[in-house]
């Protein structure tokens, strides 16, 4: 039986070529804004950003381009089918967190064990299918979260953590990024039979998941472990954050805004330090809210809404709710997972609705009854570069 992760063939920049790693990784595509890819291509001509995203809509010249980096042996394959162990060190909120996991290839046939937690978009799958048809590889890989402990990859971790990385790089966000390869077969064995059959949860990815298997169902004879999607995968740790992402709306007059907003919630002008103390102690739905220089704590008023309790606990769930009555237009509102950047975005005449932060124990329970997130529910801190390894498909020489 094929096992739910495997080791591969990494492609990768070569390391002789590419002595300053930082200046050619980037984060996913989903969060390059236009002056991110203008930025990352400044840093250098080899950014992976350029076979990452097409901003003029031209797939085939991605095409080229990463043919060319191949022929230049700019990227190169290696040699043995490895396993890597990725750490990042990050600060947030002036404390200093350590994340690590494990990047294979991951089984994507398995879908009473694949759990996403996403809608998906037409816009982003067109985009990814077009990207994929023209590199026939993985470039970037989506990131997975085990519903149990991985004790092997603690084990792992103590292990290689004390050698030399494979890489080693400070990012555009000034974490710090290590990289093991994992080739012994005792230490691969170990992670894959812990796996097997192992719950998993997508955190990030979902478009880049389901066109990867619609790829793997057109050509599953043409290549090779198609049926495989580069992973990154991880469990319950102190390093996994998961940020809120706030709501920033265009309203009308403050005066409609306050007596609408009454339908619905008690409304406490606060200072913002207070503001963050209350968010913190209530444990039933309550927000935060910032509309012209001023904090403001709503709670919910009882039997307000008609609410699906088996969303209970999901606060992105029930301030969608209260926001569809205010704006039918979708394009009143906004989002940001970074407080500050959302605080300086909100005008006069705009306000900014403040969202704790997501409970991963409650995002499992929703998703194991097979239920999504509304989008903009969880943005997973730090991203999972782009660049550092990449999965090519290998052709089918028995067809």
């Amino acid at each position: 039986m094929k096992s739910t992760i495997k080791p591969f063939i990494a492609t990768h920049y070569n390391l002789n070529f590419i002595k300053d790693f930082s200046k050619v990784v980037c984060p996913p595509y989903d969060i390059i804004s236009k002056e991110d890819f203008l930025n990352f291509q400044k840093k250098s001509e080899y950014n992976f950003c350029n076979i990452l995203l097409s901003l003029d809509g031209d797939y085939k010249k991605i095409g080229i381009k990463f043919k060319e980096w191949l022929d230049k042996k700019i990227l190169i394959d290696d040699d043995t089918e490895s396993l890597y162990l990725y750490e990042q060190k990050f600060s947030f909120n002036s404390k200093k967190i350590t994340r690590f996991g494990i990047i294979s290839l991951l089984r994507m046939d398995r879908k009473n064990l694949i759990m996403p937690h996403e809608h998906t978009l037409r816009s982003p799958k067109e985009d990814r299918k077009k990207i994929i048809e023209e590199v026939n590889a993985n470039l970037s890989p989506i990131f997975m979260i085990s519903f149990k402990k991985i004790k092997s990859l603690r084990r792992i971790y103590f292990k290689y953590s004390k050698k030399k990385p494979f890489l080693n790089l400070v990012d555009y966000e000034n974490n710090l990024n290590r990289l093991w390869k994992i080739s012994n077969k005792k230490d691969i064995e170990c992670i894959v039979n812990e796996l097997e059959n192992r719950k998993l949860l997508i955190a990030d990815g979902h478009h880049r998941f389901e066109v990867a298997y619609e790829f793997y169902k057109k050509n599953k004879n043409k290549f090779k472990n198609l049926n495989y999607i580069l992973s990154y995968i991880t469990d319950l740790q102190k390093g996994l954050l998961v940020l809120p992402i706030h709501r920033i709306v265009s309203v009308d007059l403050d005066e409609n805004f306050f007596e609408k907003l009454k339908k619905y919630f008690y409304i406490d002008k606060i200072s913002k330090k207070d503001l963050f103390l209350r968010l913190k102690e209530r444990k039933r739905f309550c927000c935060g809210l910032y509309k012209s220089s001023n904090f403001y704590f709503l709670k919910l008023k009882e039997n307000k809404l008609c609410l699906d309790k088996r969303y209970n606990g999901l606060d992105s769930y029930t301030l969608e709710k209260i926001l569809k009555d205010f704006f039918r237009d979708r394009n009143r509102i906004t989002y940001s997972h970074n407080l500050e950047e959302a605080i300086n975005l909100t005008l006069n005449d705009k306000a900014l609705f403040i969202l704790r932060q997501p409970d991963l124990s409650v995002i499992f329970k929703i998703v194991e009854k097979k239920l999504k997130l509304p989008q903009k529910s969880t943005f997973f801190y730090p991203k999972v570069l782009s660049g550092l390894v990449l999965r090519r498909f290998q052709k089918n020489e028995d067809i």
